[in-house]
Order: structure tokens, then sequence, then C-alpha cells
């Protein structure tokens, strides 16, 4: 930890995402929460929601220690239920998961309050609330009336947990992140002159992500914005629906923390142009290097996983036409379904004429496309996992005969026979292949699907891209692709692999980004040894060039964007591509190696620290905004009240 240690007695970390994942903030408090541990110790919580789905999974319940038994059991009169526990990520940090479920009835009310004291209109912006079940396992976490519920518990929470006897004297830091609803909680302690630093970390704005996703040039705007100039005032409700509620959410908490901090130096311009304000301390993104598997393991691990992907690939086109997978190049994408804002469509145009490209050199080898873009979650296709059953059934037939053939072989090579099929192979052998061969094959002469799942729309904006950009697994493209719309996990029943695992055993990731303030992707990928394509708008891009302090680094290639139109970010980023599928393998090796040295740029210990200068910083303002308001010592109170 070196010289700086925190100030703050505790440190609450209050999330949406906390046992949740919806987005990145969950990656970020689940990687950082062990450093965090180091600084606070046993006064270090999260604050999150209660869904049944994924805190059975991530969450295990404990008895709250006495000191907080008074305000949970007063919390529970009042219909909210607060689980204590510990949240199974490194660290396993203490939480509190809220049940909100009973407070849906009061949404109406929490909307007028957030209307008629903050101004934030919650009723036009906002659709009707869909699932009252939140224990229900279809439930959709990312409905912003169960976020607005879920804010108004925390509300209470917190002002209880603060008037306890634990933390009444105690100078503390609350966490908040973009773009949850607890924002009219820090807008109260504020206004209540509380004894408890308030710290926000942006990693996004709603309104840039609008502007970008409905087509406009955000980067050229804030490039031709003038000094101290902010973004017209209504315009938010070009975009409509819940962007205009979050927006003036998120304006709400940057006018009210102490301190505010960003991601990387990419999203300072947009916060001082969108919001009004400059962030006051830069936060990147770490990971947990500890983690991280020795370069001796990692290729072990790689190679491993390169063959349970060159078996998907086999199960996936081979019933279709012949295919060649001695070595295979593996590129992918992974992200959010945002078409514009995460470059797919550059991505495809460019993978298009990479394809035609190929095709015109007579490259003799196939680049498959994994496109892990999150949807929501789709049933996957049968012919899929029935051709992924008889490749197995193929291969189970194959070891079961082998020690025979093995030793049939041995005898003839011993005794100087010639080998011959019939010589090796015996009938059954012969019988039971010859059947699962014969089913498998029996789709030739029709097209490998493109989607993995089934369920989703024919006229998908993204498939239609990808048949734009002629990427539909004919036989003799040399680029094929696979939409894995779905999380990448042990438990799904195709790639049965972690994201983690499945990244090592690619070659190249691609991230061409219109919008992209910081970007786990390309992080983690960097960390897992396989290089990547990011672009100039990435946070993590610009983070990498800042303290290389070259114009990109070798194995991390940056596509240009400033400037430049939409043909010339397609070809360059179609010569990137096409540099790496036709890379020697002992160039990719070198890369590997400079990816390790990048790594250690990464490393939450590093990171951390950042935080805790915000933290300290933030603790500082408290001190200061308290002395300089004079306030009878009854008004500040924080006594919970009733929607």
């Amino acid at each position: 930890m070196g010289d700086l240690q925190p100030n703050a007695d505790f440190l609450i970390e209050i999330s949406y995402e906390v046992a949740n994942f919806n987005g990145g903030v969950y990656t970020v408090i689940t990687t950082k929460s062990r450093e965090m541990q180091k600084y606070y110790g046993q006064n270090y919580y999260v604050i999150g929601p209660y869904y049944h789905r994924s805190a059975s999974v991530e969450f295990e319940e404990q008895m709250p220690p006495d000191y907080f038994r008074p305000v949970l059991q007063k919390l529970k009169k009042k219909g909210i239920t607060c689980h204590y526990g510990r949240w199974l990520v490194p660290g396993n940090p203490k939480t509190f998961l809220i049940d909100f479920s009973k407070r849906l009835k009061f949404l109406d009310e929490i909307k007028k309050r957030a209307k008629e004291e903050y101004g934030i209109d919650c009723f036009t912006g906002v659709n009707a609330l869909e699932q009252r079940n939140v224990h229900s396992p279809h439930v959709d976490t990312t409905d912003l009336n169960l976020q607005l519920a879920w804010g108004d518990a925390v509300r209470d929470l917190v002002k209880g947990l603060l008037n306890s006897d634990y933390f009444r004297e105690k100078h503390g830091v609350l966490h908040f992140h973009f773009s949850d609803p607890t924002a009219m909680l820090v807008a109260e302690l504020k206004k209540s002159n509380s004894n408890v630093a308030l710290v926000a970390t942006a990693h996004s704005t709603r309104l840039g992500r609008a502007i970008v996703m409905h087509g406009e040039n955000l980067a050229g705007e804030l490039q031709n914005a003038g000094k101290g100039s902010t973004i017209d005032s209504g315009r938010e409700y070009k975009y409509g629906g819940r962007n205009i509620t979050i927006h003036h959410l998120e304006q709400l908490l940057v006018r009210n923390v102490d301190v505010l901090t960003a991601v990387s130096s990419v999203l300072v311009p947009e916060l001082k142009y969108v919001l009004g304000r400059e962030p006051d301390v830069i936060t990147p993104n770490g990971i947990n290097l500890s983690q991280t598997s020795s370069l001796k393991e990692h290729t072990f691990i790689s190679n491993m996983v390169k063959n349970k992907l060159y078996r998907f690939l086999n199960a996936y086109f081979s019933p279709y036409y012949n295919l060649e997978l001695t070595k295979p190049i593996l590129f992918f994408t992974a992200g959010r379904y945002e078409v514009r804002t995460k470059g797919y469509e550059l991505f495809f145009e460019a993978l298009g004429k990479l394809n035609q490209r190929l095709k015109t050199e007579g490259f003799n080898n196939n680049i498959f496309v994994f496109l892990f873009i999150m949807m929501n979650r789709k049933e996957v296709d049968e012919s899929v996992l029935t051709n992924l059953a008889l490749y197995d059934a193929i291969e189970h037939q194959v070891e079961k005969y082998f020690p025979s053939i093995k030793n049939r072989l041995v005898s003839s090579l011993l005794h100087g026979r010639a080998t011959s099929h019939e010589s090796l192979f015996d009938e059954d052998f012969f019988m039971n292949t010859s059947k699962l061969t014969r089913k498998f094959r029996q789709q030739r002469g029709v097209r490998p699907p493109v989607r993995a799942f089934k369920g989703m729309k024919k006229d998908d904006y993204l498939v239609q891209s990808l048949k734009t950009a002629q990427l539909m697994n004919r036989e003799d493209d040399k680029v094929k692709v696979i939409f894995y719309p779905a999380p990448v996990s042990m438990a799904d029943s195709l790639l049965s692999m972690d994201y983690a695992y499945a990244v090592s055993g690619m070659h190249l990731g691609v991230f061409p980004s219109l919008y992209e303030p910081w970007g786990y992707t390309p992080l983690e990928t960097t960390v897992q040894g396989v290089p990547s394509i990011t672009s100039d708008v990435s946070g993590f891009g610009r983070f990498v060039l800042e303290k290389t302090g070259k114009e990109a680094s070798p194995a991390i290639g940056m596509v240009k964007t400033a400037g430049k139109s939409r043909s010339q970010i397609v070809n360059d980023l179609t010569d990137m591509m096409h540099t790496n599928a036709v890379m020697p393998e002992e160039e990719r090796e070198k890369k590997k190696l400079q990816l390790r040295d990048v790594s250690t740029l990464l490393d939450w210990k590093e990171m951390a620290k950042n935080h805790i200068s915000a933290h300290n910083m933030a603790l500082e303002r408290c001190k200061k905004r308290r002395l300089a308001v004079e306030v009878h010592p009854d008004s500040l109170s924080l006594t919970l009240q009733n929607p």
C-alpha cells in the first residue's frame, strides 16, 4: 500500500450492480474489493439489491452484528428486508442486499417526490413496471422502476446505518456509481450537511452514450465546443425514454458529491460539456493480477482452451461442408448489444472486406470470429446441440476402439505386415462410426447458422448488418462468424468454459468502439496475453498510450477515428486485422510477452491508490463544508421517513 493510507474510518460502496450483474460496474467492484479491504479492513461494506437468482449463487447470508440489528429490525417493520452477509467475490466484503419488493406499491409516491423535490420526471420518461415479482428468475433487473424502488430503500438503510451507534461518531465515505437512482440520497445527505464524505465515479454519461447511439459525432462535438460551453439543456429530450430520467439523476449526483471521479481522461471533456463538472480525480479500472496464471500455466491453459474451441468449431461447421481445422485463426469481440457505440457496424464491414481480400490472396486458412454480444437470454439452437452430441459420440467411438487399433498397428509394424483399414479397424467400428458420420453429415448443402442461439427476430439489426457485410458462413468464405448472444460460462451447454478461459484461447480481440469511456474487454484481453485492437476514444487505449508514452503498444492496435470518415476507419481496421491474420506464429508469441509487461500497469494494487486519494480528498472537503455551515445539531438528525 506504500505510504498512502485512508483517513476515513469506514467505506460503504453502493451500487445496483453489487451481486447483480448488469454491466461494467459489477466487474469494477468485484475486482477491486480485495484491495479496498486491504485499506479499510473490516470497515469496508457494500450495498446492493436482493435478487434471488443471483444472491443464491453469489451471496452467503450471515447473522448481522448486534449493533446493526436495531436498524434492520426497524426497516423490516417498514417493509424493507435487508439480508446481511458476505458477497462471494475476492475479499468476500461485508454486504447488505435489500429486498425492496414491498416498496413497489409506493412507486408512484417515490416518483412524485423525485419530481417535486428534485425536478426529476420519472413518469413520462419511464415505462410502466412490467414485472412486480422481483424474486422471479425471469425478472428484468434493468427496469428503471425497480431501480428507483431500490434506490429509495437504500436511502432508508443508509440513514439508519449512519445514525447507528456503530457509525454515528465515525468519519466515513460513501462511494456511489453512475447511473444509480441513489443520487436523491446523495442530495439529501448534502442538504443536511451529513458527517460523511460523498464520492461518485462516472463510468460514462447517459446523454453522451445516447448521442453516439443515435449516430451523432460526440467526439467532434466536444472538439468544437468552446471553452466552458455546455450542452443545450433540452438536448436530452431528443432521445426520450429513460435517458431523460437517468441524465437528470446524473446531474443531481454531480451537483452534490464532494468528489467526482472518472474512469479515464477520455471522460473529462464529456463530463464538463454534458454535466457541467470536471472530475477531481481519474480512477482507472484495474484487474487482480494475483489471480492470473504464470506464463507457463497460461500457455498450457491457452492450448487446452484452443483444443476445446476447435472441437466446438468442428461440431458447428463440419456437418455442412468439409473444413480444414489444423490451426485456425480465432478472433472475437464482446460487449453489450449496442451496435453503434461498440463499433459493431464498422467491425462487420471490415470483416467483410477482410474476407474478400483473403479470398483474392488465396489465404489457405480460416478465421473464425466469435461475437460474444450480450442480449436477453436466448435458447440454444437444437441443431447446434445435436451436432455437438454427434461429434462427441464419434469421438467416443474412436477413444473406445483406440487401444485395440493401437495394438493392431504395433503388431503389423513388428511383423512387417502392410497396414490397411481392414487390418486396423474391425467391423463393429466401421458400422458404428459410419452410422454416426452419415447422420453428422446429413446437412451437406446447407449453410451453417450464423447464430448459435434461436429466438432472435429475422430482422434483428445486428444479424442484418452481418448479411450486409456478406458474412454468411459460406464454404468458400475465409472469415466465418458465430453470433453467441449469451454469457460464456461453465454452465452453458455449448462452449462450457468461463469467459476468461475462452479469451485465453483466442488470437485477437477486436473492440473498435465509438463510445468507450473505459473498456474492460480490451483490458481483460490484455491480461490473458491476447493482442487486441481498440480505438482512440477508448479510455483503456488512452491509458495505455499515456502510461507507455508510445503512439501505440506493439500488441494493442489503436484505430484512429478522430477526423476520419467511416470508410477510412473501416479500411484501417481491415488492414490491422489482415496483419494479424497472416502473422507468423513466432510473432504472436512475442506479442504475448509484450502484453505481460503492459498488464503490470493494470493491477488494482496500483489503481486502488487513486480511489484512496479520492476518498481522502472528499473527507477533507466534507470537514470544510461542515465548518462553513453553522447548523443546529438537531437539524442534522437523519431520521427514517416513509416514502
